[in-house]
């Protein structure tokens, strides 16, 4: 015969701080910057079929350059002064292709070439309209820059590819850039990069660009001390990376790609790691100064910091598997997630925005803090395991013993949760809102651990559920529970109980409604389902122990 539980299984009391209007607090992230990959690629842009017959030839050999044409070649350095396609060939062992051809479109050809450069760019855009650097198709190319950068002009020249102006890379060979003190390809304007195949290696940044950098289907591999790719501007409407197919890798001691303005990924498989480098403090997956917007696609990130980092972010659809030593996802503003798999297989904090919305969604995140936190503030909670305090402060409590009077949080933080399937293992608070917390749908699981000064439910204002499900296990010292007008509603204290025993609920025919597992041991137990009736009596069995509670 089961065991009732009267002594263990007692009802907790409910805490709420009036709120009124939270409509007034909703927010949403400004999309006017979204485009299309019409507005970013011209057709010649994305047109690598080259004939070879009515080209300029390029001979390199290895210490001269030839052509069919009458071009300034001064001993090893050749430079193109008008437009045209330029055929490009063999080796030179220290020579330089210089562009200086204003107002002019030329395009060259690379079929098989490698030149190395000491001191400088193998290939310098000094000035022109735009220049069309394409990769011949079966081709391998080898650029490289040895020695320390040495300015030749007013240009700060540091890269294997250094252009003043628009600059497209394309087509269906390969290149390998090699780069050992400096970047490895810079474009002070628009740059991109619509097809190819490329291997990057720089001492600093992979990819670096002033106004915009924009990739369609390239294959790229980066392997670099600084940010993998990197764009910065002060016009708040430049400096943006639009990333729109392409397959990436990128291994950088900096960020994986930081801009100042926005990010928009539309599709494409990229894979980012990032380790801790000597020159730089920011080692971030993806990080914008403005809004990441992640539409389709397969993103992998291991960060050392956080794994998405923006002002606002929005989420379309992705499917995101993020290893971080800090933050999975933060906006410093607004996150939003409309759709897609996301699995935050290792945290700090998984989720962290002043305002969060998820309306759909399937959602797995393990945090060593706190698992979803509307912070209502900035993030300084550092890297790694050594964190400062948040900024944000500790979060508002309940009015008595149970924690109360802590406060210190802001409380114009929110978590709105519409619909998805979102399962939280925290072992700081499993939902954390510096303000309201309201879970209109979806079904929602947290499981987090009894020790310390945690909660599975942690909010300043109020915490409501008006559909979908929710069920919570953790610590009873800071506890507090839902509140709904729709819903019945179990709020139980149960003693110490071991992970891996399992809760079921059932109703008063017999009828099994929950059946849940806690990774984590427990000391509460939180439920609420569209078939609990509040009044209604329900019977809860934990191992061979059992009680009947009615819901509130």
């Amino acid at each position: 015969m089961k065991k009732i539980l009267f002594g263990i299984l007692i009802i907790m009391s409910l805490f709420l701080v009036a709120c009124n209007g939270n409509e007034d607090t909703k927010v949403s992230i400004n999309t006017d910057f979204i485009v299309s990959d019409e507005a970013m690629f011209t057709d010649k842009d994305l047109n690598t079929d080259y004939s070879v017959s009515d080209v300029i030839e390029i001979k390199l050999f290895e210490d001269k350059i030839e052509s069919n044409s009458n071009l300034d070649i001064v001993g090893t350095t050749v430079t193109i002064k008008n437009g045209g396609t330029y055929l490009i060939t063999g080796t030179l062992a220290n020579g330089q292709i210089i562009i200086d051809a204003p107002n002019q479109k030329p395009t060259l050809l690379l079929s098989g070439a490698s030149i190395t450069t000491q001191g400088s760019s193998p290939i310098y855009v000094k000035s022109c309209n735009k220049t069309f650097i394409t990769l011949y198709k079966n081709t391998v190319n080898y650029l490289n820059s040895v020695g320390e950068y040495v300015s030749i002009d007013e240009n700060n020249i540091d890269s294997v590819i250094f252009s003043k102006d628009d600059l497209t890379i394309n087509g269906e060979g390969s290149i390998e850039i090699n780069s050992p003190t400096g970047n490895g390809i810079v474009g002070k304007d628009d740059l991109v990069i619509s097809s190819g195949n490329l291997l990057i290696n720089a001492q600093n940044h992979g990819i670096e660009a002033n106004n915009s950098i924009r990739l369609a289907t390239p294959t790229i591999t980066i392997n670099c001390g600084k940010d993998g790719i990197h764009a910065e501007n002060e016009d708040e409407a430049k400096g943006y990376a639009y990333i729109s197919s392409p397959t990436i890798s990128i291994n950088a001691g900096g960020d994986g790609i930081d801009v100042s303005g926005n990010i928009q990924i539309e599709g494409g498989v990229i894979d980012i790691t990032t380790t801790q480098g000597n020159t730089t403090d920011s080692y971030k997956g993806i990080k914008a100064g403005a809004t990441i917007f992640l539409n389709n696609g397969k993103l992998k990130i291991d960060s050392y910091d956080d794994s998405l980092h923006g002002s606002d972010i929005l989420i379309n659809n992705c499917d995101t598997t993020l290893l971080s030593g800090d933050d999975g996802i933060h906006a410093d503003n607004t996150l939003e997630i409309n759709d897609g798999t996301i699995s935050i297989e290792k945290s700090y904090e998984g989720l962290e925005a002043q305002n969060i919305t998820i309306n759909n969604g399937n959602i797995t995140l393990i945090a060593s803090d706190d698992g979803i936190n509307a912070a209502g503030g900035t993030d300084n909670s550092g890297f790694g395991g050594g964190f400062a305090p948040d900024n944000f402060g500790r979060p508002g409590r309940p009015p008595n013993g149970m924690g109360g009077g802590m406060g210190g949080g802001s409380s114009d933080g929110s978590i709105v949760i519409n619909d998805g399937t979102i399962n939280i293992t925290a072992s700081g608070d499993g939902i954390d809102a510096n303000g309201y917390l309201e879970i209109n749908g979806g079904f929602v699981t947290v499981c987090g651990p009894t020790q310390g000064d945690t909660a599975v439910l942690d909010y300043d204002l109020t915490g409501t559920i008006n559909g979908g499900s929710f069920i919570g296990t953790g610590s009873s010292m800071m506890a507090q529970t839902l509140t709904s007008t729709n819903h019945g509603i179990i709020s139980l204290s149960v003693g110490n109980q071991s992970a891996g025993k399992t809760i079921t609920v059932s109703d008063s025919n017999g009828n099994e409604l929950l059946s849940y597992t806690p990774k984590l041991n427990y000391a509460i137990f939180i439920v609420s389902l569209p078939d609990l009736t509040k009044g209604e009596s329900y019977t809860v069995r934990i191992g061979d122990l059992e009680g009947i509670f009615d819901a509130q």
